[in-house]
């Protein structure tokens, strides 16, 4: 039988428009979830990211990019001054005519400007431009110093007047080192960026395969975005090899500008298009015969500016870990540390620190005396990325200079060890997979497809079995997204990957087939998705160990989609089917059992089989009182189901008595304005009307 204000519920979230409107079913939030792929299990328990917060605790500052421009008449012609700066400054411009130099400087986004005037209309050039917040600096050069003091002083950008070029390479040389030697960002670790930093390393290091491809991304990314160095990517290009890696990063062009900035703003995807690179860079490192002085311990050293907000921060985690988010440049020269400290507070945001770092043999690093572009780096000392110390001491050194002591760890460190050992709980081959899989359970979807987006499209896996995998997981989530069409396309291709490389019954396929039938079940292709769903069954029935929740799960599918095509004798056949198997292993009051006992319950209403439809619910009403609240509101669902079957039976005064539990739970269970409370009520005010029984056989149901 129908009734106008009946409601229809759907098991699987899924609208059946050609249900009769007299068919109730519902869905219990705490039921097995039917429609989701049943490979992505929940996170391991050793894994406790929900106390503690999700994003990076990271460095706050702007990091300074600076462009070094040089104007004045016909001086392209004077190439040994070009060439000197294009030694200090990798990102340079020549410019000889006016309008291109102020339409230059309008563009500037992120760069600050390092101008260079060699004019006799200077005064006036920089009497135009002087308050343009992107310009940083003006280096005159001049013949006739003692004119030019005349007026310099009325304009604190400049910096001087210089009669040689050679005066000027040596200040812009101390500009840029101290700014980019101050852009290494510092994070104070938790939890969750101890597992994705290792596994990013893990991911860079040692699973990527890199091909000569690699290197011709990079260089074609890097003369879009770094057309001043043209020749310099031409030079990598040509005559880069791994054994000049170290050569190559110490030269500051840009290549450890991009890395900087890719770091500091976890740029997963380029950070992967300069993987070859890093990884060469990482191997020097560890193939290093380098020694400490001190078989036990020495002192290393880094200077530069951290916000007050940083300091705070460092304050406050006092034996916590920190990490640099890059290749570490540290100096086993105080002094020469202290001053990049001491330059910092030139910035009236910066605060200066002085990082003391003890350091022993169980860490690589390697001394960059004999390896470096600049001859004079005999100090400097290379770790690798993601080195991690313990924070120490922090004390108050000089007027906004901090000392900072860190201690740094090794893989033995016990608490890096319970993190790591999180991480192997994750079961899935390879870091890259356990990547993606932690930021699905930590709820960072996007950055889940970033990462599989990336490894796809940049090719760095050539393994078969990885690739489909990658493509599996992406059909996952863009099936999250509800972007079924790029899921099912994603699935698909997985499948198409899978079965050039196992078995068409292999059990590892079941999740494949499975969610490629969900999909076009989501769609209303229900053909197609029966055909997907028996394929799934079959080969979960034909594994060496049956999986019985997966077999109760792809019955129940089944079953889904007889009742929708209104055979619903098949549909009851197979709901029996995995109630069978949900029987062998669940308890009998089990609420797993009740969402299947009343799907097949509202089947045999469907055919007018009122008695056996009771039988049913009666089971699901018994489980649902064991497990819920008494004014739980699925008990109100529940309760109208069965009044309705009454009523088909004639029965009225027992579907008064059930309709009226119904709205008795409804009223202290959900809103005041709920429709389901209007539903029940003028089912009641209905069935009262049609009997001529005004009287409620129950009083409220207490709270």
């Amino acid at each position: 039988m129908g009734h106008k204000n009946s409601k229809s519920y759907s098991l699987s979230a899924k609208t059946r428009s050609n249900l009769p409107l007299s068919l109730i079913s519902f869905k219990i939030n705490e039921s097995l979830p039917r429609n989701h792929p049943q490979s992505m299990t929940e996170i391991p328990s050793g894994i406790h990211t929900y106390k503690l917060p999700l994003t990076p605790i990271e460095s706050t500052k702007i990091i300074e990019n600076y462009v070094v421009v040089w104007f004045g008449r016909n001086i392209d012609e004077d190439r040994n001054s070009i060439n000197q700066i294009r030694r200090v400054a990798h990102s340079f411009q020549l410019f000889t005519d006016i309008d291109e130099l102020f339409a230059f400087i309008v563009k500037l986004k992120d760069e600050k400007l390092l101008l260079i005037l060699s004019d006799p209309f200077a005064q006036k050039i920089v009497s135009s431009i002087h308050q343009t917040s992107q310009l940083n600096a003006i280096y005159i050069l001049s013949n006739d110093r003692l004119q030019d003091e005349l007026w310099i002083k009325q304009f604190g950008k400049i910096k001087g007047t210089f009669t040689h070029m050679e005066s000027i390479c040596k200040k812009l040389k101390d500009k840029l080192f101290l700014s980019e030697e101050d852009i290494i960002p510092i994070e104070v670790l938790d939890a969750t960026t101890i597992i994705i930093q290792y596994l990013i390393k893990k991911i860079l290091l040692d699973e990527i395969v890199y091909h000569k491809k690699s290197r011709k991304r990079l260089i074609k990314y890097a003369r879009q975005q770094h057309a001043n160095e043209l020749d310099t990517i031409k030079e990598f290009e040509e005559n880069y090899i791994p054994s000049k890696v170290i050569w190559w990063y110490t030269r500051k062009c840009f290549l450890y500008v991009a890395m900087n900035k890719a770091f500091h703003t976890h740029d997963i995807e380029f950070i992967i298009k300069m993987g070859f690179f890093i990884r060469d860079l990482h191997r020097q490192i560890n193939q290093s015969d380098y020694e400490i002085d001190n078989q036990n311990e020495s002192i290393v050293y880094r200077g530069q500016g951290i916000s007050e907000h940083e300091l705070e921060m460092l304050k406050n985690n006092k034996n916590g870990l920190l990490s640099f988010n890059n290749f570490l440049w540290t100096n086993t020269n105080r002094d020469t540390s202290l001053q990049f400290a001491y330059s910092a507070r030139n910035n009236p945001d910066l605060i200066g620190v002085l990082f003391q770092m003890k350091i022993n043999s169980s860490i690589k690093s390697i001394s960059l005396e004999k390896l470096s572009y600049d001859l004079n780096s005999e100090s400097g000392i290379l770790f690798s990325i993601y080195t991690v110390f313990r924070i120490d001491e922090i004390k108050q050194v000089d007027e906004k200079i901090w000392l900072i002591d860190l201690i740094l760890t090794n893989d033995s460190d016990q608490q890096l060890q319970d993190y790591f050992r999180s991480v192997e709980r994750i079961e899935n081959k390879t870091a890259w997979q356990q990547l993606g899989f932690y930021f699905i359970q930590i709820n960072e979807f996007d950055k889940a497809e970033l990462l599989y987006r990336i490894l796809l499209q940049s090719n760095a896996t050539d393994d078969s079995e990885q690739l489909a995998v990658l493509n599996e997981r992406l059909g996952f989530l863009y099936n999250k997204k509800n972007n079924l069409i790029d899921s099912l396309l994603h699935y698909k291709k997985s499948l198409e990957i899978y079965l050039t490389i196992s078995l068409s019954d292999d059990s590892s396929l079941y999740s494949i087939y499975f969610n490629i039938g969900n999909i076009f079940h989501k769609q209303n292709n229900l053909n197609e998705a029966m055909e997907n769903y028996k394929c799934a069954l079959n080969i979960i029935l034909h594994s060496l160990k049956i999986d019985l929740i997966k077999v109760a799960t792809v019955y129940y599918h089944i079953a889904e989609i007889y009742n929708a095509q209104g055979l619903f004798i098949e549909a009851i056949q197979n709901y029996q089917s995995s109630l069978e198997s949900e029987l062998k292993i669940a308890p009998h009051r089990h609420l797993t059992l009740a969402n299947t006992y009343n799907r097949i319950g509202a089947v045999f209403y469907q055919i007018k089989d009122f008695i056996t439809a009771f039988s049913y619910y009666e089971k699901t009403l018994k489980i649902q009182k064991k497990y819920l609240s008494l004014n739980h509101s699925t008990l109100a669902e529940t309760n109208y189901h069965i009044a309705m079957t009454f009523a088909g039976l004639q029965q009225y005064r027992k579907a008064i008595e059930y309709a009226a539990l119904a709205v008795n739970i409804a009223r202290h269970s959900l809103e005041s304005n709920d429709d389901n409370i209007r539903l029940y009520e003028d089912y009641l005010h209905e069935l009262r009307e049609k009997t001529l029984i005004g009287v409620l056989p129950n009083g409220p149901v207490d709270v």
